[in-house]
Formats: structure tokens, sequence, C-alpha cells
């Protein structure tokens, strides 16, 4: 990750040349500096290409990253060496000026060495034979291509679990639609695209549907006149020789030949947008059912390739079928050896950890081919990754091109997605927290937040991160790394000492390593460690059945005030600490040396005590103290974080004033009881996008729904009331730009439809304890897409949703409607509903008889039910929604 490490630097550099008072020429040699380093960028994408096949190379690359380390370290010193002369006292201080002025002059050399390093650096590249950027390929990576080139012959014969994905392809290729389409096979790196491909070109009723067909297999290191020649040779017979032609000439001819036919298309292993824009104007649409078929791992270039066909991703295979492949390749010789109780246990082992990728599954499944003793089955389960990392042609390097094929700022994402343990779903909103802490989300003009969610997005285009879960708005909730994925970058983040993680590995803490992963399985605090270069410390529970009656009473892994003062002391560059779920009962003092700090997490720590000093972290930008019921008392410092974008709090109304309206970059306040709010100026809150509010709202009402008019970027707001029913809430009409509503508490009366906020799409209530004429009014407003009835929301027995009710509604919820038995649906009601989720309703009869006409419904999800009702959806009731694809019951 040179390339991101010099990057970061030269983003800094111009925070230096502010921060320090330098003399003119040693301003001019640190800009010399960073016009030195961003020249060298511009190499380094086809350095770190070769790095594989050359040591030279390796350590051309790895000089980089350390310099550019060095000077990271050199800017972050000095600033914390400054920081600690401005807390002294006003005799200390004058006392101090000749320690400011050395540090100054220090800093001004050491700057000067760093820059003559990095002339030497340079000038060595020319002696490593590194040119510019896409002029030259690694004899590695070519000796791959050469392997992976794909042609339509020599089809694999044992194929599992593909006969469904084979038979919607050449439907929805030979489909009576005239209109020309370009349709994509899409997923990670050796699910079996290629294969699926071949199945589907050679199918009877292509070749009878298509009497032009070409198969070309396009790369990374795509030539256009190749790829037109290789398709023209297989749609013509040309009377010349192609080689003679110019690109220009050769897209004309193809485009002669096909223009009369019908024609098939494939484009094998597309990587790249250019490559298809530069053959894309070859292929004519006449209007006569002509398809152009691709397979690529970046949905982004399916859909560059054609915006109005759905991209048809190829999923993993089911665990039955993932083991009848594995048994087709292990037992190749003997179709009986499975009959093993003992090798069976192991195989399966082995197939789980394939997790579902067909390419992992034949390699392994080759190998034990030979292997009949169960020591060497058991030895290969202990060491797979390394057995796929050992074959350079084999699983390891195939997954490699895609994380070859990203850019710098989407390699540091995902080496840093590969510190959270295996198969743990990451919420996205956290993930994009600790992103722009660890300063890999660019500070330019567009807010960091959507930056970061759009370089996940991309990460999932490109099938390097997997979607766990969906929110119901169609956005990332959470995430997660496949199995094999994760050892790709595991491995990647060793060679480039980007992180390591304690108790996975079994290796010594290295100080070089600047980003660290603690497991609970790692007994910390018996073995600690210095680095004084450690950027980002993250704890994470490993333990999933630890009990949770004695989980802080006498939990192992308990941080004692001891082990957070040794943090302070041994880590002071650090950026970000993440306990979330650590035990950690006080935050001490020595908290605050610790100014580079940009992340602090502590939620469901079991914290009682958070230490003023939290005041110097001048740099924070989150901080989450929530889910900690006992921290009663939240010093009143946090408005000297200037820089903070993330607070998040239990919302409790002890203890004294907490002012937070100097904080002009807050973007999330989650939760603050409203008597603190009213101490503030919400005015000031010119950032803030998201609210949660808790307490009693019927004194001074008001004045607290007027605070919150005030925030003209509000999206989204919770409301708890506390110790008093909810006051009329018409004054929420306001709030042009919100977009969600939480409701938690008793609402005499809704407002009418026309007074809620204008542009509401989510709508929760819980609590609330609404009758059917409050149905009425939610049911008429006019863009709600999504409605959540939690616990005592409603407490009628029966509802009605009106003809024409919730015209635009896609998601609905029930949950927890303990009075509520009859629910019926008059015509022409939720006539958009996607999904449709009903959980521990425990008296609801049935589903009512109006569900047979939602033609839109895609999701039924029935959990915690009685079996009664579920029986009854399975047989009697079934006809109500036997139109629906997926129902769900748990």
């Amino acid at each position: 990750m040179a390339e991101a490490a010099l990057s970061f630097v030269v983003e800094r550099l111009p925070d230096i040349l502010e921060e320090i008072d330098f003399h003119t020429d040693v301003r001019k040699h640190v800009e010399r500096l960073q016009e030195e380093l961003v020249r060298m960028r511009y190499f380094l994408k086809d350095a770190e290409a070769k790095q594989d096949d050359d040591e030279r190379v390796r350590n051309w690359v790895s000089d980089i990253r350390n310099v550019a380390y060095d000077a990271e370290d050199l800017i972050d010193t000095f600033l914390l060496r400054m920081e600690s002369l401005k807390k002294n006292n006003f005799f200390k201080r004058s006392a101090s000026v000749f320690k400011e002025w050395k540090h100054r002059s220090n800093i001004a050399n050491e700057l000067l060495q760093i820059q003559g390093r990095i002339v030497n650096i340079s000038a060595s590249r020319e002696t490593y034979g590194i040119r510019n950027i896409g002029e030259g390929i690694s004899t590695a990576r070519e000796r791959l291509r050469k392997l992976r080139r794909s042609s339509p012959r020599g089809e694999e014969k044992d194929i599992v679990g593909l006969d469904e994905d084979i038979d919607k392809l050449v439907k929805q290729l030979v489909k009576t639609d005239d209109q020309w389409h370009a349709i994509s096979i899409v997923g990670m790196g050796g699910i079996g695209k290629t294969t699926l491909a071949k199945k589907v070109y050679n199918h009877g009723d292509i070749q009878a549907r298509f009497p032009s067909r070409a198969w070309v297999y396009v790369s990374q290191e795509f030539s256009r006149k190749d790829l037109l020649e290789a398709i023209i040779k297989q749609v013509g017979s040309p009377r010349r020789k192609l080689e003679s032609f110019g690109e220009e000439e050769l897209e004309g001819i193809l485009f002669e030949h096909l223009r009369r036919k019908r024609y098939l298309v494939v484009l094998d292993d597309v990587w790249s947008t250019e490559a298809w824009n530069s053959i894309a104007k070859a292929f004519p649409d006449r209007s006569n059912g002509s398809r152009v078929m691709l397979t690529t791992r970046n949905k982004g270039i399916a859909l560059k390739a054609d915006a109005q066909s759905i991209p048809y991703h190829l999923n993993f295979l089911s665990e039955e079928d993932g083991w009848m492949l594995f048994c087709k390749k292990a037992f190749i010789h003997n179709n009986d050896s499975y009959g093993s109780p003992q090798l069976e246990e192991t195989g399966k082992e082995i197939v789980a950890k394939c997790a579902g990728l067909p390419l992992a599954l034949i390699v392994v499944g080759g190998l034990l081919s030979t292997k009949k003793n169960l020591g060497e089955w058991k030895r290969v389960l202990s060491n797979m990754h390394s057995l796929f990392a050992r074959d350079a042609d084999g699983v390891s390097a195939i997954l490699a091109l895609s994380y070859n094929d990203l850019p710098y700022y989407l390699k540091s994402c995902f080496l840093h997605l590969g510190q959270f343990p295996e198969d743990r779903l990451i919420p996205s909103h956290k993930l994009f927290r600790l992103w722009i802490a660890e300063g890999l989300i660019p500070q330019q003009g567009e807010r960091m937040e959507d930056v970061a969610e759009d370089y996940l997005n991309e990460l999932i285009e490109r099938n390097m991160v997997q979607v766990a879960k969906w929110s119901v708005n169609d956005r990332v909730k959470q995430c997660r790394l496949h199995d094999l994925l994760r050892d790709l970058s595991l491995s990647k983040a060793k060679a480039e000492t980007f992180h390591e993680i304690q108790g996975y590995q079994n290796i010594q803490p290295s100080a070089k390593s600047r980003r660290h992963a603690i497991y609970s399985t790692f007994q910390w605090p018996q073995c600690k460690y210095s680095n004084p270069q450690l950027r980002s410390l993250l704890f994470f529970r490993v333990d999933h059945n630890q009990s949770q009656v004695n989980y802080y009473i006498n939990d192992p892994y308990k941080m004692e005030v001891s082990d957070l003062d040794y943090i302070g002391k041994s880590f002071k560059l650090l950026r970000i600490l993440e306990l979330e779920g650590i035990p950690c009962s006080k935050v001490s003092s020595i908290i605050g040396v610790l100014i580079h700090l940009k992340y602090l997490g502590l939620k469901e720590t079991n914290l009682q005590e958070l230490s003023p000093s939290i005041s110097s972290l001048r740099n924070l930008q989150t901080l989450d103290v929530a889910a900690n019921l006992h921290l009663k008392i939240i010093p009143n410092v946090i408005w000297k974080l200037i820089k903070l974008r993330h607070l998040y709090m239990c919302g409790h109304k002890y203890g004294g004033p907490l002012r937070v309206d100097t904080l002009l970059h807050l973007q999330v306040l989650s939760e603050i009881n409203v008597e603190k709010w009213m101490q503030n100026n919400p005015a000031k809150l010119t950032s803030l996008r998201k609210l949660g509010i808790r307490g009693n709202f019927s004194f001074k009402a008001t004045e607290i729904f007027n605070s919150i008019l005030a925030l003209v970027q509000l999206q989204s707001l919770y409301l708890r009331a506390e110790d008093a029913d909810f006051p009329p809430l018409t004054q929420l009409s306001a709030l042009q730009n919100l977009i969600k509503l939480h409701i938690r508490g008793t609402v005499r009366k809704l407002p009418s439809s026309h007074e809620f906020p204008p542009n509401l799409s989510q709508l929760t209530l819980e609590h609330t304890h609404l009758k059917q004429d409050s149905v009425r009014v939610i049911e008429n407003l006019p863009r709600l897409l999504i409605l959540r009835l939690k616990a005592h929301s409603y407490d009628g027995q029966k509802m009605t949703i009106s003809i024409n009710g919730f015209p635009q509604l896609e998601f609905l919820e029930f949950h927890s409607l303990e009075s509520l038995e009859e629910l019926n649906l008059e015509e022409g009601a939720v006539l958009r509903l996607r999904s449709f989720r009903i959980i521990n309703c425990v008296n609801l009869k049935m589903l009512p008889e109006g569900m047979k006409s939602l033609g839109a419904l895609r999701e039924l999800d029935i959990e915690e039910m009685p079996k009664a009702f579920v029986d009854r959806v399975r047989s009697e009731d079934f006809y109500k929604v036997q139109h629906v694809p997926s129902i769900l019951f748990v």
C-alpha cells in the first residue's frame, strides 16, 4: 500500500506547512518534497504490479512505503510535542520558548533529510526498470492470462448447481424481444461465470436462435485490434488479411458483417469500461434480437454495457451442491470412498471452508483425489490457505487479480476489512466512521460519509465484498468478506505491513505494523507490548458463547484502568481506539494524551466514568458511549471537540449541562436528554442530519419543537417521550428535509396527514397506543414508503386499511402488536407493497383476504408467530399468498 501511504502524506504536508512557521527557504524545500512525492506516485501502479516478480522492485516499493511512514511519524510526533508545550502553565510556557524553537528547527532538518531520501529513491527507479503506468506487464500476470484464456470449446464435465442458471439465461437470450441487449453474468472470481457462459453458448436453443456467434477472451491486458480481428474471423470470411487494417477499419468491417445477421457475441472476462467502450460501436442495433453476453467481476461494467438489462448474479453453491462437486473431484477414481465416516466428516469441514466457491472446491478436491489417508485430509484442512497461496496459478492468484485491479484507495479499504473477525457481519455506518478516521476517505467537496458509502458500493460491485443485509430502502446495512477473500486480504496486509491480528495469527506483535486488531482470545493484558508508531487499535469479542450474566463481573477480557493507562503511554500517535463490548468501567485522564485520536468507541463497555480530559481530543470525529446504562454523567467538555462528526450517547437526564452547539461538523447526535438539548442553540448545528431526543416533551413543548425546526439539514429524527405523553406534533410539518421519523411514547392524537413533514418516507411508531382513526391518517401520507408498527404502537383488536390506502408504501412491518386480532385490506390498499413482515403478533388469527390482490408483493416474513397461524398460512390460506416468490417462516 505504498501508493496509499504516499497519498496520505501528500495530503498532510499542507497542514504541516500551515502549522509550522518555516523560514522561506525551508518552506520551499518542503514544497519541493511534496512535488517529488506527487511525481513518484505516478510510477507506483506499475511498480506494485511488478513486485511479485522482482525482489528489487519489491524493495523499491517498500522503501517508498517506509519513507512515507517516516514522514507521517515525524509530522504527528511534532504536533504531539507542540500540543504538550501549549498545556504548560505561564511559568513553564515562558521557559518552553526555546524548546519550541528547537522542535521547529529539528523537524525542518528531518524533513530535508526525508526529501533527500525521496530523491535517491526516485533516482533508483530507472535502475529497477520501473516505467510509467501501462508500460509493461508482469510475467506472473502474463502466465496467468495465458492459462485463463477461454474458448467455448472444452466444457467442464463435472458441473453442479448450474441447471437453473442455464435455463434462465437461455430464456433471457432467446426471448422474442427484438431490441438489442447486452446481458452480463456477474460474480466473484472463481464462481463459475465462464463455465456458465460456455454451457449457454453451446446450448441447442442458442445455436438455433443465433446463426452468427463469436467468443473472445478480453482480460485486463486487452488489445482492441486483437478483439476486433478475433470476432471478425468467427462471424465472417474476410478476403484480405486483417493484420493490414487499422482499428477503425476493423470496426467498420465487423459492423458490416453483423449488420444483417442476428448475432451473439460473448466477451469473456471483461475488467474495465474502457474494454467495453473500445468495441461497443462495432455491434449494430438492428432490432433483430441480437445479443452480446459479458462475463465480469464488476457490476458497474455490466450496467455500462446495458443499463436496461439487469445483471445476472451468479450465486455461491449451496452446502449440498458444494459437497457434490467436491466428491466428484476428490473421489474421481472411487465414488464409494466417501462412505468412510471420518473422511466424510473432514471433507465436509473442508467444503465449509470453501464457502460455496466452485474454483476452491475443484482445486482442493483435485488435490485430495490422490490422498485417501485421514491424516492427509486433516493436514489439508489445517493448511488450506497456504495450499491455495502456494499454487502460483490457483485460487489465490485468480482472486488476487481482482485485488490488483483495484485503485489504491479501494485497496486500503479492502485490506482494512480483513481486521474484522471471520464471518463477522460489519455494520456499514461503523465501517464508514472507521475509514474516515483512518484517513482512507479524502476530504474534498463531497461529504466524507457519502464517499465512504460509494467506496463500499464499488467494492460490492467488483464482488470483493458481500452484502450481508440490505436496509429496506436498498442501502447496505451490513457487509462481510467471503472467507477466501478474507484470506487474500490478510495475506496482502501481511506483505504490506498494513495490519496485524493478535488472537488469530500466532505471531509476535511487530513494531512496523501501524494497525493492530486484538481478538478476545488473545490475552492482551498479560502480553502488553510497545509500538510508538501504532495508529489503530481495534478490540473484538470473538467468544460468542460468553454468559451475559457474568458479562461485566467476571469477564476475562475486562479492561482495567491500568490497561488504558498503558495504551495512553505506549501508543501516543493512536487515531483509532475501539473497545466495543470489552468491559471498561472507567476512562481515566490519560486519554487526553492521545491528541491524534479521531475515533473513540466505548459502546456497551459498562462505562461508568468518563474523564473530562477528553476535552484534549481536538481531532476526535467519533465518540460512541452508547448502551452504557451506568454512565450517569457526560463531562461538559464535548463542546471543545470541534471536529466531532458523530456523537452517540444514552440520553440520560442525570448530571449537569451538556453543551454541543459549538460542533459545527456534527452530523449525528443520538441520543440527548431534552433538558440538556434545550440548554443549547440548535441553530448553530448546521450540519446535523440525524437527531435522537428523549425526555419530557410536555414542558415547553413549543420551544422544544422550534429548536428542532432550526435544524435545516435534519433528515432523521427519533423522539422518545418519558414521564408524560407527547404534546401535539403539528409543528413537525415544517421539517422540509425530514425523511425518517421514529416516535416512541403515547400519542393521544396524531396530526392530520398534511401536518406531517411533507417529504416523510419512513415512519416507525412504538408505544404510541394508537387506534383505527390514526391508521386513516397515516395511510394518506403521500410519500410514505416504509412503515414499522412496533410493540404497543396499536391497541385496537381490528385494523382496516382503506381503499387506496398507503398508495406508495413498499415495506410494512407489524412487530409485537399484542392486541391485534384481525387485519383487513380493502380493495386497492397497499398495491405497491413489496415486503410484509409479521413478527410476534400472537393474537392475529389469519392473513387478510386482500393479500391475494397484492401483485407487487415479493417477500413475506412470518417470525415468532403461533403454530396455528403458521399452519393456516401453509394450508387453507396459502391461496392468498401463492403468488409471493419468497415466504420465510422463522
